[in-house]
């Protein structure tokens, strides 16, 4: 795998750039993203200008048509037709590495993570800076944009660059651990479901896999106490549970993709009834 972190802390010895004016999701999440993998120690070395000096052999990113604008003829688009943005092409280019080098994990653990985050919230920032709000509306990017709303200085304007993207650092971060350890999820739900061939999986009240790491197995719902006292049946998508779970024995409480019983024992049964009615109508 080419070390591209290192190379990007290379270029960045002679600057940082992108443009000055108003700013978007894109740039800010760009910036965020070179501050957390270590490419750039402080928001503030990036410098917000007009155009790209001449001879400048920087960091570019989002203005001058390199390899980390969008903005050119010839612009990069994924292979499933999702045009990238700046945010975008910096994950494609350091994200796999940074997962590798931030989890300690394999290249191909690390990948699946990258690809998941791309999928679930990079490229909805791509397409929204790409397009507009109007034909991809994106709530974040909107409370940025939104922002740069009013009659601000430049200085005052590059003073909310630096402090939005800084503070978005953190949940930066947190998003990408949540994709890396939806791949280990998915893992264990693999395994489990293995041990489970009756579709149903109980859990203890401090035990967690998320739902979604289910999809696709042979498991249709989850069986899990909760700090109420309550036992949840929480079914996995595409399975849905209807109005009339109400009248089982112990149901407390019906919502679209679960059911709360008084017992572990009705909620046993309960389950049982969900999957032999799923496995009836195939």
């Amino acid at each position: 795998m080419q070390p591209n972190i290192q190379r990007l802390q290379e270029i960045v010895k002679h600057g940082v750039i992108t443009h000055k004016g108003h700013f978007h999701a894109d740039d800010i999440l760009s910036a965020a993203l070179l501050k957390i993998t270590g490419i750039i120690s402080d928001i503030r070395v990036i410098q917000r200008v007009g155009a790209v000096p001449d001879n400048f052999n920087g960091l570019v990113f989002d203005i001058g048509y390199g390899e980390f604008d969008h903005h050119q003829k010839d612009a990069k688009y994924r292979s499933n037709g999702n045009k990238y943005a700046s945010f975008g092409l910096l994950w494609q280019s350091i994200g796999t590495e940074y997962i590798v080098q931030k989890f300690n994990t394999t290249v191909q653990k690390a990948q699946k993570a990258a690809n998941k985050f791309d999928s679930d919230f990079v490229t909805s920032m791509d397409l929204t800076d790409n397009f507009g709000q109007s034909k991809f509306p994106n709530s974040l990017a909107y409370l940025i944009a939104s922002r740069n709303n009013g009659d601000f200085t430049t200085t005052e304007r590059d003073e909310m660059f630096y402090e939005i993207a800084d503070s978005l650092c953190v949940y930066l971060e947190s998003m990408i651990k949540t994709s890396y350890d939806f791949v280990n999820y998915r893992t264990q739900a693999s395994e489990i479901a293995k041990k489970n061939p009756d579709g149903i999986v109980i859990f203890g009240a401090t035990e967690f896999i998320p739902r979604d790491a289910f999809v696709g197995t042979n498991i249709k719902c989850i069986i899990k106490l909760t700090d109420r006292g309550t036992y949840n049946i929480t079914t996995i998508e595409p399975y849905k549970i209807d109005n009339s779970f109400i009248k089982m024995p112990g149901c407390v409480q019906v919502w679209e993709t679960g059911a709360a019983f008084k017992t572990l024992e009705k909620a046993r049964y309960a389950a049982t009834q969900f999957v032999n009615n799923i496995n009836l109508s195939k």
